[in-house]
């Protein structure tokens, strides 16, 4: 994993802290996307020295070439004006670039392999942010959902532990079946004392006479259906 990378997956893990904290969800994926592409932004900067330093590479190994290739051209000349002397020391200076030239090559491949490795780096991490801003609303409703979930698994915890409701309802029933009870009572007892007892007394009295006589004739009633066979 490269350093730009490594630089990303903290940006990740700051972003997961926020939606875990679930305080104010769209703000804060607001700055988590400014911190990616903040650090998006130093990343290429750093990968622009990195270019410059392989550009540099690169025009210092043209000039070792180009070099060679002058001192390869003066060497020819000196020996069509018969110096070979001054055309071996020619061919020298050539050879000496010919050896930096090559160096020089190896540096700037390398330098080069590692530019293109980290301008991919920086398309893959552009990429991740794009994708997070693409799904910033989903997570901000997720987040929501998740809050709203668990202020309802709260609640109906509390409304286990908590009973006084009950208790009050199961009160106020109990109250108001005693009320009834007592107001039939009170029904009861008006009843019972109301009008003079003695007259009371007189009326039963009256009444068993009454049925002492429905009594008489239904037993002559009897003697006479009797006899009649």
């Amino acid at each position: 994993m490269s350093i730009f990378s490594r630089l990303f997956k903290v940006g990740e893990a700051k972003a997961n802290q926020i939606v875990d904290s679930l305080e104010k969800p769209e703000l804060m994926l607001e700055q988590a996307i400014k911190d990616k592409a903040k650090q998006i932004s130093e990343a290429k900067k750093a990968v622009m020295g990195v270019i410059a330093t392989e550009r540099q590479t690169r025009a210092l190994l043209l000039k070792e070439q180009n070099e060679k290739e002058t001192w390869e051209t003066k060497a020819r000349q000196a020996l069509q004006s018969g110096r070979e002397d001054l055309a071996a020391r020619a061919l020298t200076r050539a050879t000496e670039h010919e050896q930096k030239a090559t160096q020089l090559q190896q540096t700037w491949q390398s330098q080069k392999a590692s530019v293109d490795k980290l301008k991919l780096e920086i398309v893959k991490m552009e990429d991740e942010l794009a994708e997070f801003k693409r799904n910033k609303d989903f997570i901000i409703a997720q987040a929501k959902t998740a809050e709203v979930k668990k202020q309802i698994y709260q609640a109906k915890a509390k409304m286990l532990n908590d009973r006084s409701a009950d208790d009050l309802m199961a009160r106020m029933k109990a109250k108001a079946e005693r009320a009834s009870f007592e107001a039939e009572a009170a029904e009861e007892m008006a009843v019972d004392v109301s009008g003079d007892s003695l007259e009371k007394e007189f009326e039963q009295l009256g009444a068993g006479s009454a049925s002492t006589e429905v009594a008489a004739k239904l037993e002559a009633m009897k003697k006479q259906l009797g006899s009649g066979r």
